[in-house]
């Protein structure tokens, strides 16, 4: 029985994977890295930052570092998406149906903290998640299923009970790893490319049944 959603941020809450893509196309090129999109596709997308950094760095990165070229790729981020966030079309709507039903409603991303306040506060969708899981809740960045894990851990619920939203693969991937039902947004990636998910939608105005 479906009792709890848990939602992802980024390319979920809204669409915001294009001005991170610009953002990280940017960082690269400054710091003399080569940005292509299987990279941000296998090694960006749901990762941590530390994750990602220690990928371009090296493992012998400081925490120093990590932390200012973090702040540094994040700031630019905001700065780009500020005039043009958004929330999906029909996520509001959603919402509200969700917790007047008294269902339970989580927030589960990769991010840092200062992005999980911009968008929230940008989108006025706080107040409809209950728990809120992002970076610095977690040790690894999806594929692996610790972040719904943990997530369903504070909703106090059955992995199984859960639905996922997710809109990239390693996300995907992440939330059938830790037995939960997935349905793919596709505002980031095709049907294809998130095959593994149970559903799709290509936003929140028509979500299938979720008797899955």
């Amino acid at each position: 029985m479906i009792t709890a959603f848990i939602f992802d941020m980024d390319g979920v809450v809204c669409n915001n994977i294009p001005f991170h893509k610009k953002a990280w196309i940017k960082f690269m090129k400054h710091y003399g890295f080569i940005y292509s999109k299987k990279f941000f596709d296998t090694q960006i997308n749901g990762k941590t930052n530390k994750e990602i950094l220690t990928k371009l760095f090296g493992k012998n990165i400081s925490r120093e570092k990590i932390n200012k070229y973090a702040s540094e790729k994040e700031k630019f981020y905001r700065q780009i998406y500020s005039p043009d966030i958004k929330p999906l079309p029909g996520l509001i709507t959603f919402l509200k149906k969700l917790k007047k039903q008294k269902h339970q409603i989580a927030l589960a991303t990769s991010a840092p903290a200062e992005n999980v306040k911009f968008v929230l506060e940008k989108t006025k969708t706080k107040k409809y998640f209950s728990k809120i899981v992002d970076a610095k809740n977690l040790k690894h960045g999806k594929p692996h299923p610790e972040i719904f894990l943990k997530t369903a851990k504070k909703l106090n619920t059955k992995p199984a009970n859960c639905v996922v939203f997710e809109d990239s693969m390693l996300g995907v991937k992440a939330g059938k790893r830790a037995g939960m039902k997935v349905i793919g947004i596709l505002s980031t990636c095709s049907k294809k490319e998130l095959h593994l998910a149970d559903k799709f939608a290509k936003n929140f105005v028509k979500i299938p049944q979720l008797s899955l």
